[in-house]
């Protein structure tokens, strides 16, 4: 089946995908998905395409988390004008560690971000006046069209509605992003960043782009679990989120579009179905990501290109 035919019967699906259940907590799951998925594809932007491993990505996601959550509750920006700016608060944030952290490379640069990581999780957790500290930040505006008037979505299926589209929209940018110029220079930046020099193509700036799109997009995704759970604590921003997100992208296949989101759909679904295990969890997805890393270094989406020996969908750039 070609992709012409192949992605829109995919998102025929994803759109019928609610009204094959009237379950809301199969509901919940599917906003999850979107969520994670929408995640994993800003953290696939560095791992994936600028060749960078980033241990502070929920920190990001987190911020913009609590930047909706403060500008809904002080200012009733609950719509559309909360979540850009949560976008820019986030890139702004990732704006200055990428400036500080991408000219170093290597482990450093993951024990930086790691660090930051850290850095914001203490300041949530003790600015108190500002955040409420481990209590976190109860009873959240839904989100509206703009602020907290008029229409505003209440049900699961208008969440997953909305997050669908942003993950479709982003999706759809770094198909495009990975088809330009500036594409084929992120890829030239991982696959041996000495050569691009040489060729006249900035390293650091591209490192920076990706970073900054990457922290942005994370943003909008803290926005809109903040106003879909209703409420945010310090936790959203703790390593198990990191731990996830990592799984997602390396599982699902880095450096590709449908990899996360099939990473996303993975990790959620053994959530849901290990729960009665608590923390043996964790050492499940950690032999799965092992697992992963030895036998599908290319993730799950390479399984299509040796069971058919065609190209990998959606694949961007060699792995």
């Amino acid at each position: 089946m070609s992709r012409k035919i192949t992605i829109p019967v995919i998102l025929l699906a994803a759109l019928a995908l609610p009204f094959m259940t009237a379950n809301t907590y199969f509901h919940h799951l599917m906003v999850l998905w979107m969520l994670f998925s929408l995640l994993a594809l800003s953290l696939n932007v560095i791992i994936g395409y600028i060749g960078e491993l980033s241990f502070g990505h929920a920190a990001f996601f987190g911020i913009g988390a609590y930047t909706a959550a403060i500008l809904g509750m002080h200012f009733g920006l609950a719509g559309i004008p909360g979540i850009l700016l949560a976008a820019i608060v986030a890139g702004l944030f990732g704006f200055v560690i990428g400036y500080v952290s991408l000219r170093i490379v290597g482990p450093q640069f993951a024990i930086l971000t790691l660090g930051f990581g850290s850095i914001i999780y203490t300041i949530t957790n003790y600015w108190v006046d500002l955040t409420r500290g481990p209590m976190g930040i109860s009873n959240i505006q839904p989100l509206g069209l703009w602020g907290g008037d008029g229409i505003a979505l209440t049900s699961a299926i208008g969440y997953y509605y909305v997050i669908l589209g942003c993950v479709v929209a982003f999706a759809y940018a770094c198909h495009a992003l990975m088809s330009s110029r500036t594409g084929r220079a992120f890829i030239a930046t991982r696959e041996n960043a000495p050569l691009a020099a040489s060729l006249g193509i900035d390293v650091f700036r591209m490192k920076l782009l990706g970073f900054v799109v990457a922290t942005a997009v994370a943003g909008v995704g803290g926005a809109l679990y903040a106003h879909y759970l209703t409420v945010v604590t310090p936790d959203v921003m703790s390593m198990q989120y990191v731990a996830a997100l990592i799984i997602m992208v390396i599982v699902g296949g880095r450096g590709t579009i449908s990899g996360p989101i099939i990473g996303a759909l993975i990790y959620v679904a053994l959530l849901e179905a290990l729960r009665a295990l608590g923390p043996l969890r964790l050492v499940i997805f950690a032999a799965l990501l092992t697992a992963s890393v030895i036998f599908l270094p290319g993730g799950i989406v390479s399984l299509w290109r040796r069971i058919t020996g065609a190209d990998t969908p959606h694949q961007e750039g060699a792995q």
